[in-house]
């Protein structure tokens, strides 16, 4: 495969697709115009042919990714230049401002991008300012400024619903070193309690303890008013987990707080991320993600409390547990509770915990519809027995991501990984991060060897040869089309990619994470690029963001 088809980029960081290549082009080619100024009659039918002669000649470009991006990006400039746009009824240029706030690749450049469209001219600026929706998302991040940038937007949301954000962090902090306090946090919420009516979402992502109690005491405190509320997510970064309160300036806070004092009917949206609440108390119910970390386990819901939260939401399509649950009881495994049906859960994502609590939080459960697992850092030597209880818990599951998986090399272990993967015929989608190569090997094994129970952990070769000469090779996994390869040994990954080949069932796309991309030695590039890969068939992923093999599942799944 020739190098220039090779995504990787050694000097910037530029988007790995075809799709985000072109619309990087298109930023940088709009970047290096002139400012814009209205064109005379002649000029637009001279911008039209250029176009129209870019558009034929794009075909014989199509293996060239570079010169594919960079005239198509000119031909949609010459195609702008010539499009009337201010003479569009303003309800229409309203849309186009929103679709392109809310399609921006981060909030930083959304809150410029809002500026930006007030900077145009007259006419824009007064559309803009107008519409409510597109101030009403706030990111409280400019406390260098007195965050008068997140006032400014609060005025010109008006009387429309708020979601808003309060993050603390070293680079926007007025003093670096010093993490918000609960002062701090008095202040910012003095500004956004005014309109505590209109409130939609909160985010809260803190260092310390004093400003997330500052928090859940005026929730506590203004719950009434509070009508709107569905979304809460609260994330305390710091240590200590535990935090009792006795020199909290609040001298009547001794234990945890309910939230919102338990007037949560509308809240179907809760994260709490080392933060713990009392639960008996609160009213938490019709969720439709719950997303509990961080917390010490005698702090988590007792089961039963648990228990009544997904009984009471049966709409619920995410549940994560990642190093949080319920408390699990002594002598649990006697107790005879019947899993929580939960017949629209999509999403299970579990971790960070010991393998007896993430087997007692898989029996929880009865989920038969989940489309995504994703299972992660189990404390132990041996993880197998996860996978014994996951076997055949999701049989319609697409997309699975497994993190820092410890499997024994022996016939114990290798009959139940592989009848694991025979419990989910139907993966399209993986993703294999900091794992050894135990688990990849699996794949190559044949479904016959360990369909039944009763067949032996060791065969003999003449046990093997009966078994092997009924019927054809049973597949793992054979509906799987795309792979994420996250810090795994490079061999393993490209042994596993030829083996579905040798198989039949190739895949389709192999994507590679950026942080692993940028960690990698000069010969493991080279192994990559040396396989002779079709075009396109490789991508590289960004941090924190699906790939769009992920997106196309579910678009498709939805209907969309």
């Amino acid at each position: 495969m020739a190098s220039s088809q090779f995504p990787f980029d050694e000097n910037r960081k530029v988007p790995a697709t075809l799709e985000q290549f072109v619309q990087y082009q298109i930023l940088e080619t709009i970047r290096r115009q002139p400012e814009p100024k209205a064109l005379d009659p002649q000029l637009l039918l001279v911008c039209g042919r250029r176009a129209a002669e870019i558009k034929a000649r794009l075909p014989q470009y199509q293996n060239s990714r570079k010169d594919f991006a960079q005239l198509t990006a000119m031909r949609h400039v010459l195609l702008w230049r010539t499009f009337p746009f201010n003479d569009l009824p303003v309800e229409i240029v309203s849309n186009i401002f929103r679709y392109a706030v809310w399609s921006s690749a981060n909030s930083p450049e959304g809150i410029l991008l809002r500026f930006r469209l007030t900077w145009v001219c007259r006419r824009w600026r007064n559309i803009a300012t107008c519409d409510q929706t597109l101030w009403n998302t706030i990111w409280f991040k400019d406390a260098k400024v007195g965050y008068q940038l997140s006032k400014l937007y609060f005025e010109r949301a008006g009387t429309t619903t708020l979601d808003l954000r309060i993050e603390d962090d070293s680079k926007t902090r007025l003093i670096q070193d010093q993490p918000m306090t609960g002062d701090d946090m008095e202040r910012v919420l003095d500004i956004i309690m005014s309109k505590s009516s209109q409130i939609r979402m909160i985010i809260v992502v803190v260092e310390l303890w004093p400003p997330v109690l500052v928090l859940l005491d005026r929730l506590h405190r203004t719950s009434q008013s509070l009508q709107q509320l569905e979304r809460v997510e609260v994330h305390r970064t710091g240590r200590p987990y535990q935090w009792d309160g006795p020199h909290y300036p609040l001298g009547d806070y001794e234990h945890a707080l309910t939230l919102c004092n338990g007037r949560t009917e509308r809240v179907n949206f809760l994260c709490l991320n080392g933060v713990h609440i009392d639960w008996e108390t609160s009213y938490i119910t019709n969720l439709v993600n719950l997303d509990l970390r961080r917390m010490p386990p005698e702090l988590g819901p007792s089961l039963e409390r648990f228990r009544c939260v997904l009984e009471s939401s049966p709409k619920l399509k995410k549940l994560s547990l990642d190093g949080a649950g319920p408390i699990m009881p002594t002598g649990w495994a006697t107790h005879s509770y019947p899993p929580v049906f939960l017949p629209r859960l999509e999403t299970l994502i579990l971790g960070d915990c010991a393998v007896t609590y993430a087997i007692f939080c898989a029996g929880i459960i009865h989920a038969p519809g989940v489309r995504e697992l994703i299972v992660l850092n189990f404390r132990g030597p041996d993880h197998t027995p996860v996978l014994q209880a996951l076997t055949g818990k999701f049989p319609e599951l697409l997309i699975i991501s497994v993190f820092s998986l410890d499997i024994r090399k022996s016939p114990w272990s290798r009959r139940i990984v592989v009848r694991w993967l025979l419990s989910i015929p139907k993966i399209k989608f993986m993703r294999v991060g900091m794992m050894k190569a135990t688990l990849m090997a699996h794949f190559f094994l044949d479904g016959r060897l360990h369909i039944d129970d009763d067949i032996p952990l060791t065969l003999t070769p003449e046990e093997e040869n009966a078994i092997l000469a009924n019927g054809s090779r049973i597949i793992l996994c054979p509906e799987l089309e795309a792979f994420e390869g996250q810090h795994i040994d490079v061999d393993t990954m490209v042994q596993f990619i030829y083996g579905r080949k040798k198989f039949g069932v190739p895949l389709r796309k192999l994507y590679i994470h950026q942080n692993w991309l940028q960690d990698m030695t000069p010969d493991e590039k080279n192994k990559i690029q040396e396989q002779g890969y079709e075009h396109d068939f490789i991508d590289v992923t960004v941090p924190m963001s699906t790939t769009p093999y992920e997106r196309s599942l579910w678009k498709q799944l939805r209907g969309g």
